[in-house]
């Protein structure tokens, strides 16, 4: 590291020996009277000076602090937001500010991140007079938890924001990391499970600001025959007290007493110091179920698959961790006794994928019917169109009657039903069988036409049949997919006889 990152552990360790109570995070803790015990700063905490630690905490917590907050309750299976004041005061803090002093935002970057720093991060929830919420207040400290009946209690020693005392289960939220102890109660520090690779983080980027003063390796040495008196060591050493470095790189200096300089076989790139940093890199992604990309490491990544290795980073890193951060903050409203309430975060902007899909999968949406085109313009946040609130029918489609097994219309369709679901087709019953008023019937009219119109200028013979049938041929292919009875030769002779 650099003067200005010692310069900083400088300041913070001055800082904590004068505030050892209370001023910065990570140390205070209750002990099992409720008392506060205080102490020192712990390797814990010293995990954001790894580069690939840090790197991975944001590429997680970032995406995940920009997601919309709701609360919604279901009513007969249908999702909508919750009207009640309790629900409506708790969404509100979600999405703006959990207290005066910290975002929405600035709150879930402080929850993920410590959660996976400590195994686990608390929050204190205030309410007013009438019982509704109006502050959640990120605890730096660790609460002893105990329990109340059923019910979880916190015994907190308190700190800036937070008085000391017990508090009860609606009142904190408890948010733990993926990896839980062995009675599945408390989080495991995931910077613990790995220690080593942070350490090693740490201790090469150390290295390299070494490297940068040129105190990093041993470059050579100085050997002589003669005897050297203490003035002459002495002048040695003022001529080298200028130091070395980048700066000092390339000056020459000249030694008497018969001094010759011998270098060191070992250099930077016998070191593979590239090597190492991405190895630990890669081992931190593991701890943290980050892909290498998310943190700029793009040794193994393709312009086809980084596009895909984002999704997958969302579906199997990203949703399971907001859905843990949703169950969390859910808890507040489940021991309100609001058991039929859930808060849930908006990840379709993170799972939504390139343009191009986005636009096919609304188009497969809208032609089935299940998503009008106000609803797609409401997705992308566009503005309202008059008119476009409807659902679109496809009029290609039929429908089975399960009772009898019949094909009956589509509702609002003009169109007859398909032939097939008895087994008797149109043309038996006496009707056209082309008047359907369907996709096919269109695709026929033009077929027909163009037999129609070979007919006329050259008439009937072998050829001409050659040419209907090569023309009709896919119409038939359709038909047999569907289930509908078609005899070619027949609709031959009805287009010639037209």
């Amino acid at each position: 590291m650099g003067w200005f990152s010692r310069w900083v552990g400088r300041v913070a360790a001055r800082a904590l020996e004068s505030e050892m109570l209370g001023g910065y995070d990570f140390q205070e803790y209750a002990d099992a009277s409720g008392g506060v015990q205080s102490v020192a700063a712990s390797r814990r905490r010293e995990v954001y000076y790894s580069n690939a630690f840090r790197a991975c905490l944001l590429a997680k917590a970032r995406p995940l602090s920009s997601l919309p907050v709701h609360v919604y309750e279901r009513v007969d299976g249908v999702r909508r937001e919750a009207p009640d004041a309790f629900s409506q005061r708790l969404g509100a803090l979600l999405r703006t500010r959990w207290n005066p002093f910290v975002t929405a935002s600035e709150g879930v970057r402080w929850a993920m991140m410590t959660k996976d720093t400590l195994g686990e991060a608390f929050v204190r929830v205030e309410y007013d007079g009438a019982g509704l919420p109006v502050a959640l207040w990120p605890m730096s400290g660790a609460p002893m938890v105990g329990a109340h009946g059923s019910r979880p209690t916190f015994s907190y020693g308190g700190d800036k924001f937070t008085p000391a005392g017990t508090y009860l289960a609606h009142e904190v939220v408890w948010v733990k990391s993926p990896v839980l102890d062995s009675d599945c109660l408390h989080g495991v520090s995931l910077a613990e499970l790995a220690a080593r690779e942070l350490d090693l983080s740490i201790d090469l980027e150390e290295f390299y600001g070494n490297v940068v003063r040129g105190d990093a390796t041993f470059a050579g040495w100085l050997e002589t025959d003669q005897k050297l008196q203490k003035q002459d060591v002495d002048n040695i050493k003022k001529q080298l007290s200028d130091g070395g470095g980048i700066v000092n790189a390339g000056r020459v200096r000249i030694f008497d007493k018969g001094l010759s300089y011998r270098s060191n076989g070992q250099s930077m790139v016998d070191l593979s110091l590239v090597e190492q940093e991405r190895w630990i890199l890669q081992q931190t992604c593991r701890t943290l179920s980050v892909p290498p990309q998310e943190v700029f490491d793009l040794s193994n990544a393709t312009y086809s698959n980084i596009e895909q290795g984002a999704l997958n980073f969302a579906n199997k890193t990203l949703v399971p961790e907001c859905h843990a951060l949703e169950e969390a903050l859910s808890s507040v409203l489940w021991a309100a006794g609001l058991s039929d309430r859930y808060v849930q975060m908006d990840m379709n902007g993170l799972l939504r994928g390139s343009y191009r899909e986005r636009m096919d999968g609304y188009r497969i949406a809208v032609y089935g019917g299940w998503l009008t085109r106000a609803d797609v313009r409401s997705k992308e946040d566009m503005a309202p169109i008059e008119g476009l609130d409807r659902p679109l029918v496809s009029a290609a489609y039929n429908l089975v009657d399960p009772a009898t097994g019949e094909v009956v219309p589509m509702p609002g369709s003009s169109g007859a039903a398909m032939p097939g679901g008895s087994g008797e087709s149109e043309r038996d019953s006496g009707g056209d069988p082309h008047a359907r008023g369907t996709a096919l019937a269109v695709v026929h009219d033009d077929m027909a036409r163009r037999v129609r119109e070979r007919y006329e200028e050259r008439g009937d013979g072998e050829r001409f049949r050659d040419f209907a049938r090569r023309v009709l041929t896919p119409l038939a292919d359709a038909y047999e997919v569907d289930g509908i009875e078609y005899d070619m030769e027949s609709d031959i002779e009805e287009i010639i006889n037209g």
